[in-house]
Formats: C-alpha cells, sequence, structure tokens
C-alpha cells in the first residue's frame, strides 16, 4: 500500500484509488509521461516492443550472415557453420541463414549435383 501511494504519487501526482464492491478495483491514474515510456503499445502485437525486437532481431542475423560469409572463405560444413555462428537447430539455421544464402548467391555448394550429401560443404562466392 505505501508503495502505492508513494510511486503513484511520483508517476501522475494523484492518489490511487481503491473500491470496494463485489469485485475489489483498484485505480491508478498515470500521466502521458508514464504510458509514453511503458504503456499501452509495450508488449502488443504490432506495439513499439514488437517493432524493436523485430529490428534488432534483422540487424543481428545480418552481422551474423556477413561474419558467416567471411567465415566460408574456406569450404565448411554446415556443422562448421553452426558452431561458429554457436546455433544448435538446424532447421533455423537452414531457414534464416543457409538458403537466403545461397539464393542471394553469396554462398555456393561444393557439391551442387548432390544437395543432400554428407560431404556437402559451401564456400564464399
Amino acid at each position: 500500500m505505501r508503495n502505492t501511494y508513494k510511486y503513484t504519487r511520483l508517476y501522475s501526482g494523484a492518489e490511487p484509488e481503491f473500491v470496494e464492491g463485489d469485485v475489489f478495483r483498484t485505480v491508478i491514474p498515470l500521466s502521458e509521461a508514464a504510458t509514453a515510456t511503458v504503456g499501452p503499445a509495450f508488449g502488443k502485437t504490432g506495439g513499439v516492443h514488437d517493432q524493436v525486437t523485430t529490428q534488432v532481431t534483422t540487424q543481428v542475423i545480418a552481422e551474423r550472415m556477413t561474419a558467416l560469409i567471411k567465415f566460408c572463405v574456406e569450404p565448411r560444413s554446415k556443422k562448421e557453420m553452426m558452431d561458429y555462428l554457436g546455433l544448435a537447430n538446424v532447421n533455423h539455421f537452414r531457414k534464416k541463414y543457409l538458403i537466403p544464402l545461397l539464393d542471394a548467391g553469396k554462398i555456393r555448394m561444393t557439391i551442387p549435383d548432390k544437395p543432400n550429401s554428407r560431404n556437402q560443404k559451401y564456400v564464399k562466392v
């Protein structure tokens, strides 16, 4: 209770309301400045949090792809590439890294006639 009064005054300058009824209700008024930082859009689909997360994820993937291209100056196996990036999930690696790099022509297969060969390696173009 003490913190509720203390922080509500800090964030909005108003007093919290405690309403007794069939359902006990607490009303905590907040100012625009307080809700702009962590308000309703935070954490909801399409909100500020999701946009920032998407931007950071995209940037991290792009940086990892650049590092992976440099790593593949010598022919590397899929396992070596995954270990280099610190990834364990093969499906995630293929979908987010390997296929986009192959499609963009940044790396190529060393045995293109046998894409599923256990000896398959990838090298920078």
